[in-house]
C-alpha cells in the first residue's frame, strides 16, 4: 500500500569530516573505498496512515497525467513515461526495483555496492551524465538522451536553482525528498512509485524492507536492551550524527548522547581518550579511512571498554543508511543484523 506519510519526529543533523552540511539537504559521499568525506544522515522512523482505500491519486491508479508533489515542488507528468533518465543511486535502485528501466543513469561505485551487483554493466550506465562529488552535470548529454522524464535525489547538486531550472527545460524533473528532518526515507521511494503509476507496488516494497529490520528485530529481541550511538570515526575522534536513527527498526532506542544528537541537532564528539566515554551499549563506527580502525583498537580502553560495543560498518553498510534507495535499505538489515546480532 502506497506510503504518505511525509512527517519524520526525530531532527536530522548531517555531519561531514570537513564541515557540517545543510541540514535539509544532504550531499551524497561514498564511505571509505571512494576516498571521500564521509555523511552521517538520519533515516527517519515515522508511523504513517497507509489506508488503501483513502489513496484516489491518479498515480494509484496508473493513470496520467499525475502530479507528484516534493519538497523541491509539483511535478506534472502528463504521460507514462517510456525514456527514464535517473541521477544518483537512490533514482536508478527506486526506479529498477519498481520494475522500469532507465534509457541513461548515473550511478557511481556500482561495484563496491552489494545490493546493486546485479547492475553492474548495464547498459543504462553513463558516468557522463554528472560528477555527483564535483557538483556537475552535464546537460547537452542530457540532451542528446531525450528523456522524457528526469528522476534524481534531493542532493544539493540537483536542486541547486539554476541547476533544476535548466533540467525542466529538458523533461519533467522530480526530485524526490530524501531522508532529513523533514521527510521519511521511505517518503522519496513512494514519490518515485507515484511518477512511474506504480504506487501500490512502492508501497508493497516499502513494506518488503520494513519486514527485513522487524525480522532482525525478532531473531534479536537483546538489540531492544542495547541503547545505540552511532558516528564517524576520523582522526581519532569519534563524531556522532543521527543517521542512526533507522537502527529504530531494529527495535533499538538511543543511547543518552545519541538522542541529544538527534533531538537537538548539536553535534557530540569524544577526541582522543574521551571515545570510552561514548554512551552507546551498541557503538556503530564508520571509520575514514578503514586502516584508522587500528587507531582506536591499539587504545589503551579498546580491551576493557569498547571493544564488546563496537561495530565497524562496512563501507557498503555506510552507503546504504546514508545514500541508498530500496534496494539498499532492504539490503541492509539481514547484512548489519549479522554484526549487531554478535553482540549478544
Amino acid at each position: 500500500m502506497p506510503f504518505r506519510d511525509r512527517k519524520v519526529r526525530q531532527p536530522t543533523l548531517i555531519i561531514a569530516t570537513v564541515a557540517i552540511m545543510n541540514r535539509h539537504r544532504w550531499r551524497p559521499r561514498f564511505l571509505g573505498a571512494a576516498g571521500a568525506a564521509l555523511v552521517l544522515a538520519l533515516a527517519g522512523c515515522s508511523s504513517s496512515n497507509t489506508n488503501p482505500d483513502a489513496d484516489g491519486s491518479p498515480a494509484a491508479r496508473g493513470s496520467y497525467p499525475v502530479t507528484v508533489s516534493t519538497e523541491s515542488g509539483d511535478v506534472i507528468i502528463e504521460s507514462a513515461p517510456e525514456r527514464i533518465l535517473t541521477l544518483g543511486n537512490p533514482a536508478f535502485e527506486n526506479v529498477v526495483a519498481l520494475g522500469s528501466h532507465p534509457v541513461a543513469a548515473s550511478v557511481t561505485n556500482i561495484d563496491k555496492l552489494p545490493y546493486l551487483a546485479d547492475y553492474v554493466g548495464n547498459e543504462a550506465l553513463d558516468e557522463s551524465l554528472a560528477d555527483i562529488y564535483a557538483g556537475q552535470v552535464n546537460f547537452e548529454r542530457m540532451l542528446a538522451v531525450e528523456p522524457d522524464l528526469i528522476i534524481a535525489p534531493a542532493w544539493p547538486v540537483f536542486t541547486e536553482p539554476a541547476t533544476l531550472e535548466r533540467l525542466r527545460t529538458i523533461a519533467p524533473t522530480l526530485i524526490f525528498d530524501m531522508q532529513d528532518a523533514d521527510n521519511d526515507w521511505r517518503v522519496g521511494v513512494q514519490q518515485v512509485a507515484d511518477a512511474l503509476g506504480k504506487s501500490e507496488q512502492g508501497g508493497e516494497l516499502i513494506t518488503s524492507a520494513v519486514d527485513e529490520f522487524t525480522g532482525v528485530a525478532a531473531s534479536n529481541p537483546g538489540l531492544a536492551r542495547r541503547p545505540y550511538s552511532f558516528g564517524l570515526y576520523y582522526k581519532e575522534q569519534i563524531s556522532l550524527g543521527s543517521g542512526g536513527n533507522i537502527l529504530r527498526l531494529f527495535g533499538m532506542k538511543p543511547a543518552e548522547d545519541q538522542a541529544a544528537v538527534e533531538s537537538t541537532g548539536t553535534p557530540v564528539t569524544y577526541s582522543g581518550e574521551t571515545a570510552g566515554d561514548v554512551d552507546g551499549e551498541a557503538v556503530l563506527l564508520m571509520p575514514s579511512p578503514r586502516d584508522s580502525i587500528a587507531n582506536l583498537e591499539q587504545s589503551p580502553f579498546w580491551e576493557s571498554n569498547l571493544k564488546s560495543r563496537v561495530v565497524w560498518l562496512s563501507d557498503a553498510q555506510g552507503e546504504a543508511i546514508n545514500n541508498a534507495g530500496v534496494l539498499g535499505k532492504t539490503w541492509l538489515p539481514g547484512n548489519l543484523g549479522t554484526a549487531l546480532g554478535q553482540l549478544g
